[in-house]
């Protein structure tokens, strides 16, 4: 029983994470389909009305489809779980050309589902490593120099997409621009994490 109270914690995040992150996945993909069937609904309608009626001023404009924003931001926080996703099989993207705007089928949310259930268990073998287990990370001068610069570059794009959704806004539209400011900041966690950003005990902060 010993053993057992000691395996569990530190499967934790690995075995929940991916589980609640599909529930939350299922739920946000079936308000996106809503979504899109609503608006092919309203495109079907005025294009009725174009072909029936004589008077243009009265058929509807439909703009382009896009996500709800919660949508939006969904896809920008999971996103290399998406496009990986998106290269085999139609996914809901944040940008849609008029050739990519199919809906996706069944084969697409499965292959989704399988993606990003992996994607969030590769994050939780990483928290069970380093916050569960604490156990310290140990790369070579290589990888870490590698890490140096991805941190950098991710913080330095999150500084500017924070910036953005505190004080300037996104006058374009946001475009999943939340949720790519929380994906961020846990990609540089992660990676500041991985240069010994964090030290759990002793130790200092290895020299490059």
């Amino acid at each position: 029983m010993a053993v057992s109270n000691r395996i569990v914690p530190r499967l934790a995040f690995r075995v929940t994470l991916p589980a609640v992150m599909l529930v939350a996945l299922f739920y946000t993909l079936r308000s996106a389909e809503r979504e899109r069937h609503t608006w092919n609904v309203q495109r079907e309608s005025a294009h009725q009305m174009a072909v029936t009626g004589s008077d243009v001023e009265s058929i509807p404009f439909i703009p382009s489809f896009h996500h709800s924003a919660r949508i939006q931001d969904l896809i920008g926080f999971q996103w290399p779980a998406f496009a990986i996703a998106g290269a085999i099989a139609p996914v809901p993207q944040l940008f849609y050309a008029d050739r990519k705007s199919a809906m996706p089928a069944k084969a697409g949310y499965a292959v989704l589902a399988l993606t990003a259930g992996f994607y969030w268990f590769l994050v939780g073998v990483w928290l069970d490593t380093r916050v569960v287990q604490r156990k310290k990370p140990n790369h070579s001068r290589t990888v870490r120099i590698i890490f140096v610069v991805a941190f950098v570059l991710t913080t330095l794009f999150f500084v500017v997409f924070l910036g953005k959704d505190l004080l300037g806004g996104w006058p374009e539209g946001p475009q999943g621009a939340y949720g790519l400011t929380a994906w961020l900041a846990l990609t540089s966690t992660i990676l500041l994490t991985e240069i010994n950003g964090f030290q759990h005990g002793r130790g200092t902060v290895p020299k490059l």
